[in-house]
């Protein structure tokens, strides 16, 4: 039975937005460092979309935390990272 990841909240918006708060980064600025747009950046935070692993390990890399820091579920995380195509 596979699992539908995409159901399930891989991140966790208010670590990454109590990060960022505590690494003193504005919201813009943030945004465009992980290449992101600033909508986008809200919608992670208030947890109404989804990232991508790309987009997490970009953010995890800007607030230099390891991925685990800002995800619920690392090993969901790991079943989707090992999907992707080479």
């Amino acid at each position: 039975m596979a699992v539908k990841t995409s159901k399930l909240k891989r991140h966790n918006g208010a670590a990454i937005r109590a990060l960022r708060v505590k690494d003193g980064k504005k919201p813009g600025p943030f945004a465009t460092e992980t290449l992101i747009s600033y909508s986008t950046l809200d919608n992670i935070e208030n947890e109404r979309k989804e990232a991508s692993v790309e987009v997490l390990y970009r953010i995890a890399n800007a607030l230099n935390v390891p991925v685990e820091a800002i995800v619920r579920d690392p090993v969901t995380l790991v079943v989707q990272q090992a999907r992707v195509p080479a």
